[in-house]
């Protein structure tokens, strides 16, 4: 039986019913309190002791290091109870990488009455099948005449053969590899460089078969085309695919209309992986970009105890930075949140090192100290976001912020060197805070025990004040600088 109360109902009991309470807004005084009790050193000390342990292998793109990092961050946001931001309602946005190769089966080089196949080949070319004239690098030979050719390319020619013929059009490009056809398998199977995302990859131009063959296969091409001119090419490409994530949370504004655009805060969890020498073997990330990685799965868990900002705020973890800003190029080409609707991003990649006061090392030279910070893209992009920046930051905590590299001039191109830019080419406006390079840059000594954890705990709070405040702007920041590149 219902009860009769719900007929019965006063305004006060029906106000809930009637219209739900607007979600309380987070102030950037509740912030910098949130930041300063949840973002701790010791808290980041925590994480970044798992993430740039030996057991994650350097996070190479891809690894299954790297998988186990994803699925750790992924952890994090389901304990806090973020919104997940990825692919099909989970916190990842899968990313194909494919290595190009050549589909054996399917390849075959005829001159005159011999014919060698796939197996006996090795290199990366898109689809080709045709016919042409035979031609034979010499020195001094004008590449005008190999337009629609295949060019046979005798072992120790110039490096710059190959080039020079694809410019002039040749119908595909053979080298002597001098190997055995083991000895070319096993030379493929080592060969690296081909790897990268699959919608990259597809959006690359056509280009001319550049091939090695074995030294066997290429002396009987060699002698058939002395016998004769003509030759047929058939050369078909498959690929190895491999798959990678980037990994994605959201934390949903308070206002009604606002919280559909973004506040984007980025970092990439990847590194270089491992090497093969040595008695340390692995390139562990602490700083690059270990550092960044925990800062955003703090600010997650700080934005989800308390109020909420106006807009929404959707955190990156991009992989493949280390490989070519892979991750955030695969984002910006297919966002997982309507196109345009990121008013800002915030990026972060390496911010855990602080120089010494004694220290001589001359590696150490550009190292921000354990106050200081560089900020980079404040000048570049929006006035308003950098007026933003530098005003959260000094009614905070203070910090030295350096802008020696914050501008288009700056030799070092750090600006173009990190995942924000990928979201500065879309017109997006950024800022992108790094403590600067040391000794262990890419090295197997960025190890967690070096990390100053005290500044990575600030720089982290700064951050996400910084956020909150863009995300509280009654208007998003107006890009009112063209971006030079």
């Amino acid at each position: 039986m219902k009860s009769s109360r719900i007929f019965l109902l006063t305004p006060m009991l029906a106000l809930p019913i009637l219209g739900a309470t607007p979600m309380p807004l987070m102030t950037l005084a509740e912030a910098k309190k949130l930041a300063a009790s949840t973002i701790t050193a010791e808290v980041c000390r925590n994480r970044l002791t798992f993430i740039a342990s030996d057991a994650l292998m350097g996070r190479d793109t891809p690894s299954q290091g790297l998988d186990v990092a994803a699925e750790f961050i992924a952890y994090e946001m389901r304990r806090f109870g973020a919104k997940p931001g990825g692919d099909n309602g989970t916190f990842f946005q899968q990313m194909a990488l494919v290595r190009p190769k050549i589909d054996a089966g399917n390849t075959a080089i005829t001159i005159g009455q011999v014919t060698i196949t796939g197996t006996d080949l090795d290199g990366t070319a898109q689809d080709v099948n045709g016919a042409g004239d035979v031609a034979v690098y010499v020195e001094g030979m004008d590449f005008a005449t190999v337009k629609g050719k295949l060019l046979l390319v005798p072992t120790g020619s110039p490096n710059s053969v190959e080039s020079r013929a694809s410019t002039a059009g040749a119908l595909a490009i053979i080298r002597d590899s001098t190997l055995t056809q083991a000895e070319l398998r096993a030379a493929s199977e080592r060969r690296r460089g081909g790897l990268q995302p699959e919608f990259m990859a597809s959006n690359a131009a056509s280009g001319v078969p550049r091939l090695r063959a074995t030294a066997q296969a290429f002396s009987e091409l060699a002698k058939a085309a002395a016998a004769s001119p003509k030759a047929s090419v058939k050369v078909a490409r498959t690929a190895d695919k491999v798959m990678t994530n980037n990994v994605i949370a959201i934390v949903e504004g308070s206002d009604p209309k606002l919280k559909a655009e973004f506040v984007a805060v980025g970092a990439h969890y990847d590194h270089v992986g491992v090497r093969t020498t040595g008695e340390d073997k692995i390139f562990n990330g602490a700083d690059d970009d270990g550092s960044g990685t925990v800062a955003l799965i703090g600010m997650v868990e700080t934005a989800m105890k308390g109020p909420r900002p106006k807009r929404s705020m959707i955190f990156v973890w991009h992989a493949g930075e280390e490989k070519g800003l892979w991750g955030s190029a695969y984002f910006n080409e297919k966002p997982t949140v309507p196109s345009g609707s990121i008013v800002a991003q915030l990026n972060i990649d390496m911010i855990g090192r602080s120089k010494a006061a004694n220290d001589t090392n001359a590696r150490n030279a550009t190292l921000t100290g354990p106050n200081d910070i560089y900020v980079i893209g404040t000048t570049m992009m929006s006035t308003r976001l950098g007026e933003i920046v530098h005003q959260t930051n000094k009614d905070f905590l203070k910090m030295g912020y350096d802008s020696k590299y914050d501008s288009p001039n700056d030799p070092e191109q750090f600006f173009y060197r990190s995942d924000h830019y990928n979201y500065a080419k879309k017109g997006i406006p950024v800022c992108f805070w790094f403590s600067g390079v040391h000794e262990d840059y890419h090295q197997v000594g960025d190890e967690a025990h070096k990390i100053d954890y005290n500044k990575l705990a600030k720089v982290t709070q700064t951050i996400f004040v910084t956020a909150v405040a863009v995300a509280n702007e009654p208007t998003r920041p107006k890009v009112d600088k063209p971006l030079n590149r």
